[in-house]
């Protein structure tokens, strides 16, 4: 039996100060001074640049470590480090210069004051996206039209013995696409006073505080809810304020049909952090969520990495979290899982196309709460390698009873749909280095609206190059009227409500007698504008996909009625 120490030798014994167990020591000798410094070093708060900076740091980091670990590329991929040495540099001087110039005019002369006057006074306060044509948001037809649409969206995916079917719902489409353009029209203005709030006060933040950044927030999406509930909808924004760079994402829903709509908002033209996402050519390895590799600047923006600080947000957990509330409110309504449909138009396409592959890869995120349906994308880039686009073929067909289907829409010669360049192959992506720069490769099936001069058939359907050859039926969908666009700029122009979120904006840059002048000549500020956009950016706007889907969808009705083959 262990003896018990007599009271006297613990009295004996030297009481040790209350934090000997946690002072840290000071180094004794030289190679504790080195340890010392080390562990200073790479546990120290780093200095992270943002904006501009940080996208040139990464691009010039990327270069020099392509070369570093393969300089013989040189030689046996001659093109693709030609490519490499030329894009890289005339993309960030390009990107520099126009960060200058877009502040300048902005800020310094009055443009930002400006176009907000523009818009008031012609577009119907809407954002450059679609001030010119705000009777796709705003017109009766498209109302109709939605609400049509929006049982088919709440019912299961019908079974059909032939896996090979799939069908796009043309109706669907147009209705995805109007809430894509929708999601453009949150005031960012708002949200950067609340971003600025945040950072400002992180370690002191009140409850006061919190209520003004979430009244701020809710007021940035005031107009977008108020037009979904003219299309029977309801919305809620999904972002957070930890980075004006992550992606806006916004949820809406129905209140009598079991469905739920994730859309993510594209690129403000006047959003330079949005410019640098796009113009991150190189990609990053997205096995931690996904496979293969991805688009550097669309992956980081919505999945969070390690490189990020204690800051940083996580853009997906924040999407997932409120999907995964709404439809355990909705399904304890309607007694059954709510289907759940993804959509977005360019940047938003982009990140949507990784969130649309994230739930193909693990549906566990989000069931059994809801149901995976299919992905409708407009204008969307290449978002991944070689090996991304064959393991999102492959989880598209396992099972392979699975309908999910990413619809990747083509506006005619829309120049966005095309980049990054890619060699879009199977045989050369097997032999192409992952390192490679033209290493993209699209995901998904493809859908061309085709120019009238060339096809008589509006649509085009086909697989992407790593896609099986399913049997694609085009459907006209339960909207059987036209949707005329002349008719509906005609009901805008005399509709009374004209109230816009720049109704308040002062006029100064914007006199009278300029407005009265340009009136009495007939002239439209907008039209002229968009009339200098070349062809293949006209073709990117919503407006123009929506004007070939309608032909299409007219088209398919006359098709089902045998009138035409």
């Amino acid at each position: 039996m262990r003896d018990i120490p007599s009271q006297q030798y613990l009295k004996e014994v030297p009481k040790a100060p209350e934090d000997a167990f946690i002072r840290t020591a000071t180094p004794s000798n030289l190679t504790e001074w080195i340890v010392y410094f080390i562990h200073r070093f790479q546990s120290g708060k780093r200095y992270r640049p943002s904006g501009y900076w940080r996208y040139a740091l990464g691009v010039y980091k990327n270069l020099f470590l392509c070369f570093y670990f393969n300089w013989l590329a040189i030689f046996t991929a001659p093109i693709s480090s030609l490519a490499f040495l030329l894009s890289y540099p005339i993309i960030s001087g390009f990107l520099f210069f126009f960060e200058l110039g877009l502040k300048l005019f902005m800020d310094g002369m009055g443009g930002n004051h400006l176009m907000k006057l523009i818009s008031r006074d012609y577009g119907f306060g809407f954002g450059m996206i679609s001030w010119g044509a705000p009777e796709l948001l705003l017109s009766k037809q498209t109302g109709e039209l939605i609400r049509t649409t929006l049982p088919s969206l709440g019912k299961p995916s019908p079974f059909s013995t032939d896996h090979r079917n799939r069908v796009f719902d043309i109706s669907i489409a147009q209705t995805m696409l109007v809430l894509s353009a929708l999601v453009y029209e949150r005031d960012d203005e708002k949200v950067r006073e609340a971003h600025q709030s945040n950072l400002d006060h992180q370690k002191n933040l009140t409850k006061d505080m919190e209520q003004r950044m979430h009244r701020l927030v809710s007021e940035s999406e005031a107009s977008i809810r108020h037009i979904a509930q003219q299309y029977g909808l309801q919305f809620a924004g999904m972002t957070e304020l930890k980075s004006l760079g992550g992606p806006f994402c916004g949820l809406y829903w129905s209140e009598d049909h079991p469905m739920m709509i994730v859309a993510l908002k594209g690129t403000t033209p006047t959003n330079y952090s949005e410019f640098l996402v796009d113009a991150t050519l190189q990609r990053t390895d997205a096995r931690t969520y996904l496979f293969g590799s991805a688009h550097e600047g669309f992956y980081d923006s919505l999945f969070p990495t390690h490189m990020d600080d204690e800051h940083s947000g996580d853009p997906y957990y924040a999407i997932q979290t409120a999907v995964v509330q709404r439809a355990q409110e909705m399904q304890a309504r309607f007694q059954q899982p709510i289907q759940l449909w993804v959509t977005g138009h360019s940047l938003g396409a982009a990140m949507g196309s990784l969130l649309f592959a994230r739930w193909l890869k693990c549906p566990g995120d989000i069931e059994p709460y809801c149901t995976l349906r299919d992905c409708y994308m407009f204008g969307t880039p290449a978002v991944g390698d070689s090996d991304f686009a064959s393991e999102f073929a492959s989880y598209s067909n396992l099972p392979l009873h699975r309908t999910s289907t990413l619809w990747r829409v083509i506006n005619q010669s829309d120049l966005i749909c095309h980049l990054p360049p890619g060699y879009n192959s199977p045989t050369i992506g097997h032999y192409a280095p992952r390192t490679d720069f033209f290493n993209y490769s699209h995901v998904g099936h493809a859908v061309q609206i085709t120019h009238p001069i060339l096809n008589p058939k509006p649509l085009k359907a086909y697989p992407s190059h790593y896609e099986t050859n399913l049997n694609v039926i085009l459907s006209s969908g339960l909207w059987k009227k036209a949707w005329s666009q002349t008719a509906a700029k005609q009901e805008l122009k005399h509709s009374t409500a004209k109230k816009s979120k720049y109704a308040k904006t002062s006029d100064t840059y914007y006199s009278a007698w300029t407005k009265y002048g340009v009136d009495r000549l007939g002239l439209d500020p907008i039209s002229f504008i968009e009339s200098l956009y070349p062809f293949f950016m006209r073709d990117h706007l919503p407006i123009h996909y929506f004007n070939g889907l309608e032909r299409a969808r007219e088209y398919q009705m006359l098709v089902e009625q045998g009138i035409t083959q």
